[in-house]
């Protein structure tokens, strides 16, 4: 079973587990999840600053991704449901990787869509994704992670993030807590640049929220 660490206590963190209809199957730990393809629950949402056109990426810490030797450019915030917890009680992972205590109420809902990628024999990825926006006066220097997963967040321009992403071509400037930074294609990962175009649908939605336009996840 997988046992993390937060705010010095020991948690047991346990996934709820479906089929592919959204059933509710049992339990099991999150390494399980992935080493046998069970179908399970993720939060996700997508800081912006529509005032400024801007979005957040986190710097993830890359001995907290269990694909990659290197540090990632991902979503502002995501992790998985536990056992028990709806999309709603996801809000605590923007409380966990970026110190901020939001509702529920004060996101955009984008939707649920299923994700079904096998990376290899050891790792598949089986989950209904909630989607999340929040709009935000945000200070990249104020959000902070609780521990070390998130080493920092970046702010983009948000159309020359979404130019970037759809021709990853050269580098892009972020703007960091530690001053401008050069980004590459490499600083991105990669199933969410080619295979699912994740990072393209969220900006795409984002602009359609600052345009005060409805958004969907289809």
């Amino acid at each position: 079973m997988l046992i993390t660490l937060l705010k010095g206590k020991l948690l047991m963190e346990m996934l709820d587990i479906f089929d592919e209809n959204h059933n509710l199957i049992g339990t099991c730990s999150k390494k399980e999840v992935h080493e046998k393809g069970y179908w399970h629950q993720v939060f996700a949402c997508l800081f912006i600053n529509s005032r400024n056109n801007l979005v957040y990426l986190q710097y993830k810490n890359n001995s907290h991704n269990p694909l990659s030797s290197l540090n990632k450019l991902d979503i502002s915030v995501s992790g998985h449901l536990i056992s028990g917890e709806t999309h709603k009680d996801g809000v605590r992972e923007i409380k966990e990787e970026a110190s901020l205590d939001v509702s529920y109420d004060q996101l955009h809902y984008l939707g649920m869509h299923k994700t079904n990628v096998t990376i290899n024999k050891d790792y598949i990825i089986r989950e209904f994704h909630y989607e999340h926006i929040y709009d935000y006066d945000f200070s990249n220097d104020k959000l902070q992670s609780i521990d070390d997963e998130v080493l920092y967040f970046v702010a983009f321009d948000l159309d020359k993030l979404l130019n970037f992403i759809k021709n990853p071509q050269g580098n892009i400037l972020g703007q960091t807590p530690y001053g401008t930074q050069k980004f590459t294609k490499d600083d991105f990962i990669t199933a969410y640049l080619d295979e699912t175009k994740y990072y393209e649908k969220y900006l795409y939605l984002a602009k359609k929220i600052i345009k005060n336009e409805p958004v969907s996840w289809k």
